[in-house]
């Protein structure tokens, strides 16, 4: 064991992270505030005047369909209520994701792929890795929210609840920071970590929605009721909600940060067992390699996509009783069945969002053997480059593939009662989902530095799906959107000419992708 102090080298570690992690940075703040930015700027336009908030709130208030989807819209008779619900999914998603992976990304990934071994042996204390990521990421989150209040106090929101409400939004982030500090001590890979993260959240936005639509105390085992709770734009704010988010916070970091001082470089509380001596024979193949190194993850987002599905579809008939005894939200809906049919297209959207965000994990961890210095050595042998990319691309597609269609099947199970041809709804999304893969392999087989993009590009296509129409973006910037181009099945009819379009979209994008990784230099 090593004597120096724990906590040694905080401040040399923390101008690393800053000066490599920069670029990481600025897109997750410039992403989130120029988003929120914009939909402050559209909503004022469209609810001006009191009489027009009015009418938003009557509208929204008992409809149980906005809150599973977004949350409990308290306070939209304001601009701030207003501007929290309509933003309410991004940020329920991108917050605690920000926070988790700010993390993971300087800490667990530089330990697994030998960085934060380089650090160590310039007497940096073993705490000094975690406590910078954490400063980092806190801070962050700390920017965001303060945006988001100066952006309300600007269009004359109240001052006290805007700067609660963006206390609470990095209040939230804040308790993915701890989570992600935590479990980084106690399993070994990053991916996992990750991994572990996002089910969390995916359970926590689960509690939250059966919460909110049946009006119980499961939202309160969710981070996300947490936020939402603190009511900041009411006539009775609390803060007891924002300290309860700040002190769970807080303890899951120092938890974390007392369990790196007792464990080794590279290992975890938990111990993980033994392989075998000598490898399978699929193990021997590329194949093989790709699909146990894609397995545990992709396992992961078909499961958590079907529970999604299942709990959101067995919404369906409260959701369709609520609206239908609001007679200005069913003239909105059209009617009883256009409302199954509404609410079962958005949450199709969730689920497409869902298999979106296991390819953008997969390419993360493709790109990881590259950076990790694993991809050198595997192609040094008798290994195509472009066998070995078309092993990844296969199960890359086979995972995302099967996320989008567990997710409708679990839909359809519970659902399908009120609204036919949902797992045929959510096929239709499969060459949308081949155009954000063929994204995916074309960065990193062209840019492979820039593969952020692919996140980017997720980030856009959730703000399109949910915001787009509220934001009122122009039609060529909607189109961009693969997913917009499919159309809200199964409300509306599916165009076989951009599913054909889509289609070749992504089959070129993959050509691209194959035909760079052949030609560039590895690593880069």
């Amino acid at each position: 064991m090593s004597s120096r102090a724990p906590g040694s080298g905080f401040a040399a570690v923390l101008r690393v992270q800053l000066r490599t992690g920069w670029k990481a940075l600025v897109i997750w703040i410039g992403a989130l505030l120029g988003g929120y930015i914009a939909t402050v700027g559209a909503i004022d336009g469209l609810y001006s005047t009191p009489e027009q908030l009015a009418t938003y709130d009557a509208t929204v208030a008992g409809d149980p369909a906005m809150a599973a989807i977004n949350g409990t819209p308290y306070g939209a008779d304001t601009l701030g209520g207003v501007t929290s619900n309509e933003f309410g999914f991004i940020s329920a998603i991108a917050i605690p994701l920000m926070g988790l992976l700010l993390v993971v990304r300087h800490t667990r990934a530089q330990e697994e792929n030998g960085m934060l071994e380089l650090l160590r042996s310039r007497g940096v204390g073993a705490r000094a890795p975690w406590s910078a990521a954490a400063t980092v990421a806190v801070l962050a989150l700390v920017i965001v929210g303060a945006g988001m209040a100066l952006t309300l106090i600007a269009y004359g929101e109240d001052a006290e609840g805007a700067v609660l409400y963006g206390a609470s939004i990095a209040g939230l982030g804040i308790v993915f920071v701890g989570i992600a500090t935590f479990v980084g001590q106690l399993l070994r890979r990053a991916g996992t970590v990750t991994g572990i993260g996002i089910l969390i959240l995916g359970g926590a936005y689960i509690t939250r929605a059966i919460g909110d639509v049946r009006d119980n105390a499961w939202k309160w085992l969710s981070p996300l009721a947490w936020q939402q709770e603190t009511r900041p734009f009411t006539d009775e704010p609390r803060v007891w909600p924002l300290l309860l988010a700040l002190g769970v916070g807080a303890v899951l970091i120092a938890a974390g940060l007392v369990l790196v001082g007792g464990r080794d470089l590279g290992a975890s509380m938990v111990s993980t067992r033994s392989g075998p001596a000598r490898a399978s024979a699929l193990l021997r193949t590329s194949p093989g390699l790709a699909l146990r190194m894609h397995a545990p993850s992709g396992v992961a987002w078909i499961a958590g996509a079907f529970v999604v599905a299942v709990v959101f579809g067995a919404f369906t008939d409260d959701i369709a009783d609520a609206i239908g005894a609001n007679p200005a939200m069913e003239a909105f809906f059209g009617g009883a069945t256009s409302v199954n049919e509404a609410y079962v297209g958005l949450s199709l959207v969730l689920v497409v969002l869902m298999a979106i965000g296991a390819v953008g994990q997969a390419i993360w961890r493709v790109r990881s053997e590259e950076t990790g210095g694993r991809l050198e050595p595997t192609l040094a042998r008798s290994i195509p480059r472009p066998w070995w990319l078309a092993s990844h691309t296969i199960v890359m597609a086979v995972f995302a593939a099967a996320t989008l269609l567990a997710g409708a099947a679990g839909l359809e199970w519970t659902a399908g009662s009120e609204v036919e041809g949902i797992f045929a709804a959510g096929a239709a999304y499969l060459p949308a989902l081949l155009v954000v893969l063929g994204l995916a392999v074309a960065v990193f087989g062209a840019l492979p530095r820039s593969t952020a993009v692919i996140w980017i590009a997720l980030g856009y296509i959730a703000f399109v799906a949910i915001l787009g129409d509220t934001v009122s973006l122009p039609d060529w910037a909607m189109a961009i959107s693969p997913v917009d181009a499919v159309g809200r099945v199964p409300s509306e009819d599916v165009s076989a000419a951009a599913e054909w379009i889509l289609s070749g979209i992504g089959v070129a994008l993959l050509a691209v992708g194959f035909t760079g990784f052949r030609v560039r230099n590895i690593p880069r």
